[in-house]
């Protein structure tokens, strides 16, 4: 009973640092549309999203896919400044120390966190 209750606990948590980002995002996504004269309606509909869908990034809800996160920031020209600072992450030392040569990510996607089998005397 307690386990289920965090469990229930843990899929309704969200950290309060992330939603405020995501806040801070939804208000810079509705400030570049409104400045470039972009109605919901046009601009959901060049992007394949639903109008429900860009409020609610507008609204910083932290339950929006990330296709259609990712798709209204490249279309407003905002993902460089957000994720700026993930030039070169590649290179870094949490990177490297996990993969190796050219093709870092594909390196790095072989990788896996292996546990020890419990043995009896665990129990």
């Amino acid at each position: 009973m307690i386990r289920l209750t965090l469990v229930s606990f843990m899929n309704a948590f969200f950290p309060v640092g992330c939603g405020d980002t995501l806040s801070k995002i939804g208000l810079l996504v509705k400030a570049k549309r409104l400045d470039m004269g972009l109605r919901q309606s046009d601009f959901k509909s060049s992007l394949g999203i639903s109008e429900h869908t860009l409020r609610k990034i507008e609204n910083g809800s932290e339950l929006v896919d990330l296709r259609s996160f990712m798709l209204v920031l490249w279309r407003l020209g905002l993902n460089e400044m957000i994720f700026g600072s993930l030039d070169g992450v590649e290179n870094t030392s949490q990177i490297t120390k996990y993969a190796t040569g050219e093709d870092r990510h594909t390196s790095l996607s072989s990788k896996r966190v292996r546990l020890s089998k419990p043995k009896a005397e665990d129990f």
